[in-house]
């Protein structure tokens, strides 16, 4: 009898720890769906899909509007964006490789790899190249008249590398950063040398050894069913155009969660050494010994890095092009990737977003509010603050300062941003141009917006305790 009684209390035990497991599993998801959701609708997007994994596996994806607005068909797990310039991740992923392998050398000269490559006033490297300080030229500032964008398939890389091959460099070596997609089609040609065979060929074994099998090279001429529309800012679907004159630096295609699961890959010793992973993610320096600064990160190898509200560092990129916008994110410290994929272009903070959904991801949710309506200032605004419960979360409505609520709603006209509130005191505030995180504590709110630190006191409430916080 007392071991049945035994017996009894561990099955209750083990079941209440399953179930308050499962709970927080769907308070975590609650934070990160709602985010994306709440994130795609006020930025009017036809379709946006996320996904994070780590070393375990998948950890969380969300799929929210359309591949096909037209014939209804939603995004799901299987659709295949444009990654645009998160393409250069990719292939700085390959070249990392290679690097670990001693097959490349990023201090070569980039007429070792390509000896028959028109001569310059000066000579520049690998690394030079992948960190935009070559001097290779972006695009012409309003068209490009040597691209071809019409049904004229693109056969290999050497054909995207004829495109520039007999222009000027822009500046001495090392002197600036100009950023250049041109100058990863003159990787992609350095990579084939090295080891003697295909860039498309290298960059397929690399993707299907990470189990991500639907990364690969955008034919124009080879359209798939699993490839979602493309739309401009104002929903409308817009024709495609050829892009294959740029495979490793805008070309490639796939979909969120194989994204997600290449990013993690790199942090394996398998495919790339530690040391070298290391070397990849050191902030590098122009001439004058000044660090690389690009928008609100670092230049890095390749890639770009940056600390998060909380100090954990990680590398990423973003993309843009025709249809699309893109983001990569990858966090050493917690072995863990966030990817952001939309078939409509819009200005948004990618970078601190992908930030803001791995706090998320990771955390749980307040599930109750303790107060109805708070007020805020500091010396320069006013901020009210509500408060309503939905899902099992408590989720605030915020109005800020005019300057502020002007830069954070973008083209929208919004005036009101939602808050998602976390269990240690964490805030993600979600708005048209990207989610910031902050925290929120008994007396005051810390918001930390495009790389300004914002931070208002609690001057009254709405007469309940204050303890906003856990």
């Amino acid at each position: 009898m007392i071991k049945n009684k035994r017996f009894s209390l561990l099955a209750i035990m083990v079941a209440t720890l399953f179930s308050t497991t499962s709970i927080a599993y769907t308070a975590q998801h609650n934070l990160a769906d709602f985010a994306l959701k709440e994130l795609k609708e006020s930025a009017s997007l036809v379709g946006l899909s996320a996904a994070s994994y780590n070393k375990q596996g998948g950890k969380w994806s969300h799929d929210v509007g359309y591949a096909d607005k037209n014939e209804n068909i939603a995004l799901s797990s299987k659709t295949e964006f444009r990654y645009a310039s998160v393409s250069k991740f990719v292939t700085t992923g390959l070249l990392a490789k290679l690097v670990s392998e001693g097959k490349m050398h990023l201090d070569e000269s980039i007429y070792t790899y390509i000896p028959d490559y028109p001569k310059k006033q000066y000579d520049f490297t690998i690394k030079q190249l992948v960190t935009h300080t070559a001097g290779i030229p972006h695009y012409q500032p309003l068209h490009d008249f040597n691209i071809d964008y019409s049904s004229t398939p693109y056969e290999n890389v050497k054909q995207g590398v004829s495109l520039f091959e007999n222009r000027a460099l822009l500046h001495k070596p090392g002197s600036e950063y100009h950023y250049s997609s041109f100058a990863f089609n003159l990787l992609s040609l350095a990579i084939e040398n090295a080891v003697q065979r295909p860039f498309l060929s290298q960059l397929a074994d690399m993707t299907s050894g990470s189990n991500a099998h639907s990364i690969k090279a955008e034919h124009f001429n080879k359209p798939s069913k699993n490839w979602s529309k493309l739309y401009n800012s104002d929903g409308e679907s817009l024709k495609r155009n050829n892009i294959g004159y740029k495979w490793a630096g805008g070309g490639l295609v796939g979909t969120a969660a194989d994204l997600a699961k290449f990013g993690v890959s790199l942090l394996n010793e398998s495919m790339i050494n530690q040391r070298i992973l290391e070397q990849f993610n050191t902030p590098q320096k122009l001439l004058d010994d000044s660090k690389i600064k690009v928008s609100r990160s670092l230049m890095a190898v390749g890639w770009r890095i940056m600390e998060n509200r909380f100090g954990q560092r990680y590398f990423h990129h973003s993309g843009s092009i025709t249809g699309a916008r893109s983001h990569i994110s990858v966090f050493p410290e917690s072995n863990e990737s966030v990817v952001l994929l939309s078939n409509t272009p819009w200005v948004v903070a990618l970078d601190e977003t992908a930030a803001s959904l791995q706090m998320l991801i990771n955390a749980q949710a307040e599930q109750k509010c303790r107060l109805t309506k708070i007020a805020f200032a500091n010396k320069m605004s006013r901020v009210s603050l509500s408060f309503s419960q939905k899902n099992d979360m408590c989720i605030g409505n915020i109005k800020l300062g005019k300057k502020l609520t002007n830069t954070l709603a973008g083209n929208t006209k919004r005036t009101t941003f939602r808050l998602l509130m976390t269990t240690d005191d964490k805030v993600a505030l979600i708005t048209p141009i990207g989610i910031f995180q902050g925290i929120m504590n008994d007396n005051s709110l810390s918001l930390d917006i495009l790389a300004n630190l914002h931070e208002f006191m609690i001057t009254e409430t709405d007469g309940s305790p204050i303890n906003v916080g856990s």
